[in-house]
């Protein structure tokens, strides 16, 4: 039994030991970042969009059912964060 405890510490010991070895060889070999130059263009997305003409002759009346200004006006009295 108290060969057990032995062996069981010393393992624990050993552990340890490797266990704090391991940053400072890490540590030991400096990284070197240089500056890479990109060369491209931006590519922009092209959209098309269809219209119907039978949409473009309609006279189109937009009624709204809940007025929005009361909300702008509690948002700009909040708070930000």
């Amino acid at each position: 039994m108290t060969a057990r405890r032995i062996l069981y510490g010393l393992s624990l010991l050993a552990l340890a030991a490797l266990a704090s070895a391991g940053p400072a060889q890490a540590q030991g070999r400096p990284f070197v970042f240089e500056a890479e130059e990109l060369v491209g263009e931006v590519q922009k997305p092209s959209i098309q969009i269809f219209v119907a003409r039978q949409n473009l002759n309609r006279d189109y009346e937009l009624e709204l059912k809940e007025s929005f200004i009361p909300r702008i006006v509690d948002s700009v009295e909040k708070k930000p964060f």
